[in-house]
């Protein structure tokens, strides 16, 4: 059995979607502890950042969770739509580093922007590596 025909399970997805959930959780509040250790004594208030990323923890990683069963399926247009609404969830933690840190050592600013890149890079490229493997396995 491939991967592919395990994911049309319903309770497979769901199964899928709930350890992501717990894996974007466990991301997130290790994300807010870097935060606070970096930006903390730059103006970026670590509690409402927490607030932030748990908040949008489970739409986020449900998103991208169905963005992958969509392109699983070849369903483009529920892909797209799943990926702007991950890709805006995503950036969400970013801005709110960007607008409320003040006086940022440029060191410390250009790692935060290279490191932002770097995730986005990997990211893509992922999705990128998904379609084509599922556009190879369909044809």
């Amino acid at each position: 059995m491939n991967a592919t025909s395990w994911l049309k399970s319903e309770k497979h997805r769901r199964l899928i979607e709930r350890w992501w959930i717990g894996l974007v959780l466990i991301w997130d509040i290790g994300k807010a502890l870097v935060v606070d250790k970096t930006f903390g004594k730059y103006g970026v208030n670590p509690y409402l950042y927490l607030i932030i990323v748990v908040s949008i923890a489970v739409p986020y990683a449900i998103s991208t969770a169905k963005m992958l069963f969509a392109i699983l399926s070849n369903h483009w247009r529920n892909a797209f739509s799943y990926g702007a609404v991950a890709v805006v969830l995503h950036f969400v933690p970013d801005v709110y580093i960007l607008l409320t840190a003040k006086k940022v050592p440029r060191t410390l600013f250009d790692s935060f922007i290279v490191t932002v890149i770097i995730f986005t890079v990997f990211a893509v490229h992922g999705v990128i590596t998904h379609i084509r493997t599922n556009r190879k396995n369909n044809s």
